[in-house]
């Protein structure tokens, strides 16, 4: 009897590993996201270059581009000389991955297209402080750096050094891997997880244009990454976005704002950004990418209606997916966000209410003696628009931990959060490189 029941146990016991094995094998090694047709899976998208700062402890979130000059050098690191004795110098675009760490600042890490990794920066407050924010996204047009982080957006003017170029000063205080300090700061007036520069002309070394925009944008998820009740909104197709994300207009000076951006110009307690649009997109997105048709070809004419725009979504171990959309749909869902509606709930019962403008968080008029008064609303023509269904063209799914966005020509790059400590040892595919692919509409994949 006793050995009856020693083998009983002995066989729930091994059913129980061999259960977990299989379970392990099928997690790890079941699913290699390479299947597919064409643009149907991740099997088109092409590695481009190491994550930088894996093996020190970063947690890689966001990444933007900028296209410089660098100086060309030869095998034993020595600059190369012209015909005329000057050093060579030639293009390439230097990507910006912003990360944090458990218990240092937090860093935007610079790679050269050509080159490879630069180096760092850690970074700085305002104040000179040490930086240890949760940083979400990076972008830069040169004029301006910008980064966001929690409920604020981070902003870098020209004016580090005598190149009137901040993301040249990045670049070089990364080769030593030194600092950059922060110069200013706003309000986001939303959880501001991400930021993208939208450069039309797809050459960010160009001085910036009307046509430039910068997107900052939330995350959503229910109960942990909860946002404003007045972000959730039902759009056109009966789709349920949480989050959302601003348009604003880019300085096209470096003499511009302390922010790089068009500022509100009425009269009140401080001169901040003015949200230029609304977007209500779907809900757990890590990355933002517009993406411009436009090259800047003499026989080709800017019609941003031909854009596209690329979501990255994902949180936790399950598949990211990547979303591509019609930006000429989504203009099409225009509404004037004033005459949004919103539910609140009066004895018991729903009332619906209008915006009747958008309130910036801690913003006052001045009255006519310069004291603060009122808080301001902007009542103007501020317009709202809705990403939904409707507007996709394409969904792909690949791997887990999918975050920041950007964009050279026509190619998005894609950033990943699996190669870091805290993650890699449960996540079923580890990717510690960033990866590129076309967006392409199904209907032609």
């Amino acid at each position: 009897m006793k050995h009856k029941k020693l083998f009983i146990s002995l066989t729930a016991v091994f059913t129980v590993i061999l259960a977990m094995t299989i379970f392990l094998m099928i997690w790890f090694w079941g699913d290699s996201y390479k299947g597919g047709n064409g643009y149907d899976g991740f099997g088109d998208f092409s590695a481009e270059f190491k994550i930088p700062g894996l093996d020190e402890g970063a947690c890689p979130q966001g990444m933007g581009n900028y296209r410089a000059r660098y100086t060309v050098k030869d095998e034993n690191g020595e600059p190369v000389l012209d015909t005329n004795g000057k050093e060579k110098t030639d293009k390439q675009n230097y990507f910006f991955i912003s990360a944090y760490f458990k218990d240092k600042p937090s860093r935007i890490y610079v790679v050269g297209q050509t080159t490879g990794l630069v180096g760092y920066v850690s970074l700085k407050d305002v104040d000179g402080s040490d930086f240890y924010g949760h940083v979400g996204g990076v972008a830069t047009n040169g004029y301006t750096v910008w980064v966001a982080s929690e409920k604020n957006v981070y902003v870098a003017r020209a004016g580090l050094s005598s190149t009137n170029n901040v993301a040249y000063d990045l670049i070089k205080a990364a080769e030593s891997n030194g600092e950059f300090k922060f110069t200013a700061s706003f309000d986001a007036n939303c959880n501001a997880a991400f930021v993208y520069y939208y450069d039309y002309n797809n050459n960010a070394e160009d001085a910036s244009s009307y046509y430039d925009k910068l997107y900052v944008g939330e995350f959503y998820r229910k109960g942990n990454y909860e946002t404003d009740k007045l972000h959730h909104f039902t759009t056109p197709n009966g789709e349920e976005n949480k989050a959302i994300v601003y348009e604003y207009s880019v300085e096209t000076t470096a003499s511009g704002s302390e922010f790089g951006l068009v500022k509100i110009k009425d009269d009140v307690t401080e001169k901040v950004p003015k949200i230029q649009k609304v977007f209500s997109i779907p809900n757990e997105i890590q990355g933002f990418a517009r993406i411009s048709t436009y090259h800047g070809k003499s026989d080709e004419k800017y019609d941003e209606k031909n854009d596209g725009l690329v979501l990255s979504q994902s949180y936790g171990l399950k598949k990211s997916k990547l979303y591509y959309y019609s930006w000429s749909s989504i203009l099409d869902t225009r509404k004037s966000y004033k005459d949004l509606e919103y539910v609140v709930v009066k004895d018991g019962k729903e009332e619906l209410k209008k915006f009747d403008g958008f309130a910036y968080n801690g913003i006052y008029n001045l009255t006519t003696s310069g004291n603060q008064g009122a808080p301001y609303k902007d009542t103007g023509t501020l317009y709202s628009y809705f990403v939904d269904g409707k507007a996709l063209n394409n969904v792909y799914a690949i791997p887990s931990m999918s975050e920041g966005l950007c964009v050279v020509n026509d190619r998005v790059y894609v950033l990943f959060e699996s190669g870091a400590y805290k993650y890699k040892t449960f996540v079923r595919q580890v990717l510690n490189e960033v990866y590129s692919f076309v967006p392409r509409n199904k209907r032609s994949a």
